[in-house]
Parts: C-alpha cells; sequence; structure tokens
C-alpha cells in the first residue's frame, strides 16, 4: 500500500511548525527526526516513517472523506512519539537509534531530556491549529484532554515496563496492561483525534480510541516479536534485551512452558549482566518453547477485536476498509515496526 501523499502532507504541516523555530535546541530536535546531521545542516530523512500519525489522517478521512483538517493532530502525535523516544534513549541507554548516534550520546543526556520536553510542549501546542479548520475551541480542549491522558498513560506504561526488568514474576495480565497504557495509549488518541476533527459524535470518537487501543496491543506484541526475531536480529542485540526487557514472548513462557523451561530462562535473568550471546540463548529457549507462533496468533487475535469494533458503525464501508488494511500493513511489515516501549 502507498501512503506517501499521506506522509508528504504530514511533512509539510511539520516543516511549518518546525521552521518557526530557530536555534540549536530546535537543530537537536530536527536531528532526532532526522531532518539534519549534527551540525544542523539538512540531510535525506533518515527516519523511518511513523504509523500513529498516519492513523490519526485515515481514521478522519474514514469519517470524512478527507484527511487535510487532522493535519494538526497528526503532527501533535508525530512530535510526542518522537519525544518519547528521545527520553527512552536516555532511560535505555541506547547509544544510537536509526544507524546514528543518539541525542543524549552527541549532546548529553541532560540536553537530551531538554528535548524531549520541548518536543512534547510543541506537540500539545501543534492542536491549536486546529483552528485553522475551523474547529472550535470547546473541540480543541477536548483534543488537548485526549493527548495529555494519553502521555500520562504512556508514562505508567513505561514505568510498568521498567519494572518488570528486575521480576520474574511478569503475568499475561500484567503485560497486557503495560501494553494498553504504552503503545495502546498513543495508537487510542492517534485515531481518537483523527475522528474527533471529524465528527463531534462522541461515540464515534470513543469506538476509534477504542478500535486504536486494540491495535496498540497488538503491534506491541509484534514489536516484541521483531526485537528477537526480525530483520538484523540475528546480527544486532536489541539493548533493551540487554536491559532485561520482558517482552511477550518472555511473558508466555513464564505463563504457559513447563518448569524446566522456566528454569532455563530463569537461569538467565538471574545473571547481573547479559551479554549478546545470552540474547542468542533466550531466543532459542523462547523458540524452542512455541512462544513465537503464539505471539504471533495473539497480535493478528487482537488485531481482529479491533476490526470487530468498527463493524458497527454507520460509514462508508471502502473507506473503513481503507483504514483496517493500512492498520494490517503496518502490521505485517517489519520496516514499519518501531519500538515504542522501553
Amino acid at each position: 500500500m502507498n501512503f506517501s501523499q499521506y506522509y508528504k502532507a504530514l511533512e509539510t504541516e511539520l516543516e511549518d511548525i518546525m521552521g518557526q523555530r530557530h536555534g540549536l535546541l530546535y537543530n537537536m530536535m530536527l536531528y532526532q527526526m532526522g531532518w539534519v546531521d549534527q551540525q544542523g545542516s539538512p540531510i535525506h530523512k533518515t527516519r523511518p516513517p511513523d504509523p500513529y500519525p498516519l492513523l490519526s489522517l485515515l481514521s478522519c478521512e474514514s469519517i470524512s472523506g478527507t484527511y487535510q483538517a487532522a493535519l494538526p493532530a497528526a503532527a501533535a502525535i508525530e512530535l510526542i512519539d518522537t519525544y518519547t523516544e528521545v527520553h527512552k534513549d536516555v532511560q535505555n541507554g541506547r547509544p544510537e537509534q536509526y544507524n546514528r548516534a543518539s541525542v543524549w550520546w552527541v549532546w548529553g543526556p541532560g540536553q537530551a531530556i531538554n528535548v524531549g520536553d520541548g518536543l512534547h510542549a510543541l506537540g500539545r501546542s501543534a492542536l491549536f491549529r486546529l483552528s485553522n479548520s475551523e474547529i472550535s475551541a470547546k473541540r480543541i480542549l477536548q483534543a488537548l484532554e485526549i493527548l495529555d491522558e494519553a502521555c500520562i498513560q504512556m508514562c505508567e506504561g513505561q514505568y510498568l515496563s521498567l519494572s518488570h526488568q528486575e521480576r520474574f514474576d511478569l503475568s499475561i495480565d500484567s503485560y497486557i496492561r503495560m501494553a494498553e497504557n504504552y503503545t495502546g495509549a498513543l495508537t487510542s488518541a492517534s485515531m481518537a483525534l483523527g475522528a474527533l476533527v471529524a465528527t463531534e459524535d462522541q461515540t464515534t470518537i470513543d469506538t476509534f480510541a477504542s478500535c486504536g487501543l486494540k491495535l496498540g496491543i497488538a503491534y506491541q506484541i509484534k514489536q516484541d516479536i521483531n526485537s528477537i526475531w526480525g530483520p538484523g536480529a540475528d546480527t544486532t542485540v536489541d539493548p533493551e534485551i540487554l536491559n532485561k526487557k520482558k517482552g511477550y514472548p518472555i511473558a508466555l513462557v513464564l505463563n504457559n512452558s513447563d518448569m524446566k523451561t522456566k528454569r532455563e530462562l530463569g537461569n538467565m535473568y538471574y545473571k547481573r549482566v547479559l551479554e549478546p550471546s545470552d540474547v542468542k540463548i533466550i531466543s532459542t529457549i523462547l523458540e524452542n518453547a512455541g512462544t513465537r507462533q503464539l505471539a504471533e496468533a495473539d497480535a493478528l487475535r487482537f488485531y481482529k477485536q479491533a476490526t470487530s469494533i468498527l463493524e458497527d458503525l454507520d460509514l462508508p464501508t471502502g473507506r473503513i476498509k481503507n483504514l483496517l488494511n493500512a492498520a494490517k500493513h503496518i502490521l505485517d511489515n517489519d520496516e514499519n515496526q518501531r519500538q515504542h516501549t522501553g
């Protein structure tokens, strides 16, 4: 599927937002977005497309027939997602992202936190551009509430993810809560904002939000699968796994496998420090337990739950189909999977 028109329009919106800001702080933001090098010189963009703002645009289009009015909301989602990336790079000690040095690695963790905070503020302020499409002040305030609630939920999700690192009693329910509060919060907000721009019907907005929540869980499970078995996993170890991040395949083993398998996995995680060679052993344990296939099936199950949520809406079938096809394309294509948890 080709989403180039949506991404081009989003890029123009972001350029208009960022073009009003000048100085090293904003150069660091643009560096994180993959638009400039360390000296602030423009480069060929290095950051892969983000699926989250695309969901905003397609949600709006599925209701109203056009997506342009949702561009400020999509830009807000993009800026919020970028801020979380900066902060997680610091939290996880990740020195490289998208094949180049992370912001904190170049300018230090203090400046990286400042960059993340600035991107968060710009994301909120981007929503005020909705007034250009004659969106009422009341609805803009509602959009801000949706975005702010998603941000606090993502903080809760990151807290849960970090707390799981030193525990070995991760339940499926606890994992799902983490996924709902983190990736689910962002996908839910993305679709809710797109719907809010297109309609004042609260039931429709809530339905799109619920769909996004289920999609977020599916995306998170797929990202966890890719971090272990995705492209490049044979040659590059995900730093989050070295930090003892416990994704969905590990949760499956802890809850569904026999004691021998759990003991083998526990012997690895009880080590003070994980080495790249340890990650390969963990991957083999998970593979032998059949968790890759189970996790793939569960990701598809949550996707199907998301699709069923939209079935009762009185909207043109073709528009809804385009939205869900895009969501499935994002789920199935490894090159679009971006890491969103800590």
